[in-house]
């Protein structure tokens, strides 16, 4: 079993709210972080006194993507609107509103923008004058999380209908729908070898998926309560897991076998919901976010 050492470095409590998502920016060792205040706060990891809010929105932020080309913000709320920020003007330049509820995932993959609801659809924008290109019906339900193949022109969506669908990008239809959760999918990632999937869920069990067979391959009672997200970290040798148990918790791809389970009381970790995970690989930190407003930095040593 690989040996891993962990050791928190940092937490920072910038916001007076649940923190829902993260994402990196175009400079070293700098990161966004937004939630239900409805702000977006820009901080670097080495100096977390000197963050600063780069924009507020009407409402909770569920999710962002940063289009490090144009260095835009897209931001998506509750409500179900999409609002655009030029980072460069330090202003609002579009608002899209294509669904009538929550987003809870934005991703980018080959220039086009994905954006997944809880009223069931996907929709799809062009990185050029984020036109809608494409809306996609996949279930009545929420669709939760979003994530692509390393190879293949497929995505992976994780749903609250119990399923995870595989959509292939060239025609936009279901190719498969991958059965196994008791309860919704709350979070999908494909391994950066493109051989395994895997699918958190609501029943806190982590559903790993053999590509080749289309077949679950194994499933690990990961958690005590949903999984909210799921990364790969350190040279993609291991998989972390965030879950409303509170805990953040870290395996080895190659056995499954987990490595760290990050607490409370042991680790001074989280003392609510883990709701989102952040790697910054140049920095070899993990950031981890949840409904404790706070945001731990966790040094990772392997």
């Amino acid at each position: 079993m690989a040996e891993l050492h962990v050791e928190q470095v940092v937490n920072i409590s910038l916001h007076k709210g649940s923190i829902y998502s993260l994402a990196r920016t175009q400079e070293e060792g700098c990161f966004l972080s937004a939630g239900s205040e409805g702000i977006v706060v820009k901080c670097n990891i080495d100096e977390p006194d000197q963050a600063v809010v780069i924009a507020k929105v009407e409402g909770q932020i569920f999710s962002m993507l940063l289009l490090e080309s144009k260095n835009h913000l897209i931001i998506g709320t509750m409500s179900g609107a999409v609002h655009i920020v030029d980072l460069n003007e330090r202003k609002e330049i579009h608002s899209i509103i294509h669904h009538k509820q929550s987003i809870f995932d934005i991703k980018l993959y080959h220039e086009k923008i994905f954006i997944a609801s809880k009223d069931g659809t996907l929709s799809i924008l062009s990185t050029q004058d984020y036109s809608n290109e494409s809306i996609v019906s996949i279930s009545d339900m929420s669709l939760r999380m979003v994530d692509f193949h390393p190879y293949n022109n497929e995505a992976a969506i994780a749903c609250s209908d119990n399923n995870c669908y595989i959509l292939d990008l060239g025609n936009l239809k279901i190719s498969h729908i991958l059965k196994g959760p008791e309860n919704s999918a709350f979070s999908v990632c494909y391994s950066p070898d493109g051989k395994k999937l895997f699918v958190g869920s609501r029943d806190a069990r982590l559903y790993i998926y053999d590509l080749e067979s289309m077949m679950i391959h194994k499933t690990v009672a990961a958690h005590l309560y949903t999984i909210n997200q799921i990364i790969f970290i350190s040279e993609n040798r291991f998989f972390c897991t965030a879950s409303r148990d509170k805990t953040i918790r870290i395996w080895d791809y190659e056995s499954f076998e987990l490595l760290k389970s990050l607490e409370r009381i042991k680790d001074n970790g989280h003392r609510n919901s883990v709701n989102r995970l952040l790697w910054m690989p140049e920095q070899k930190v993990l950031i981890s976010a949840g409904d404790d407003r706070n945001m731990l930095i966790w040094k990772i040593v392997s």
